[in-house]
């Protein structure tokens, strides 16, 4: 799953904001045709609210035409926030108790889960943060619960193959606990 555009980028300079969904769009019309022959199956996570029509065909062709694809999973946060997505789970559910569908007791982390944006995908395993900051930014909070984090000081645009690959090395040189003990423990 890629950060490709929070709801804080809509409060950006909108030349700024027309530059980044024509470069998101370009991207999506350029490499689809590349990503369905590779197998990628392409979902969008976040509100589609706000887009543009001819942006919102675009993002739903891309999920279309990979929709049967078995390779790997590739989702696009696009006007996408944990917070907002953890609410709109909240009140879908809340909906379904109301309707008489869903008991509250019944309400589990494996019912939210089945709630969000990202159903049906693992947990994040490693969570890699781009460009310095030390933070998370309201990215993927619930399916990050255990995730290793892995922080470096290069910018997105200048992530490699060779960085992935430090990281990925990192992350497997790790104890992973889940909140237990470690086998040295």
């Amino acid at each position: 799953t890629v950060y490709a555009f929070s709801p804080e980028n809509w409060k950006r300079p909108h030349r700024e904001i027309d530059f980044l969904l024509r470069l998101f769009d370009t991207f999506l019309a350029r490499e689809i045709d590349e990503m369905c022959e590779e197998n990628v199956r392409i979902h969008f996570i976040g509100r589609r609210d706000r887009f543009s029509e001819r942006f919102l065909a675009r993002m739903e062709d891309a999920e279309l035409r990979s929709a049967h694809n078995t390779g790997m999973h590739f989702n696009l946060a696009a006007n996408y926030g944990s917070q907002d997505e953890i609410v709109r789970a909240v009140r879908q559910l809340a909906v379904r108790v109301v309707e008489g569908e869903l008991r509250p007791e019944d309400i589990d982390e494996a019912v939210f889960s089945n709630a969000l944006d990202t159903v049906g995908d693992p947990p994040v395993d490693l969570f890699i943060r781009t460009s310095g900051d030390l933070r998370l930014s309201n990215f993927l909070l619930w399916q990050s619960a255990y995730a290793e984090l892995y922080f470096t000081e290069t910018h997105w645009p200048d992530f490699t193959p060779e960085e992935l690959r430090h990281a990925i090395e990192d992350f497997a040189g790790r104890s992973r606990r889940f909140g237990g003990l470690s086998a040295e423990e």
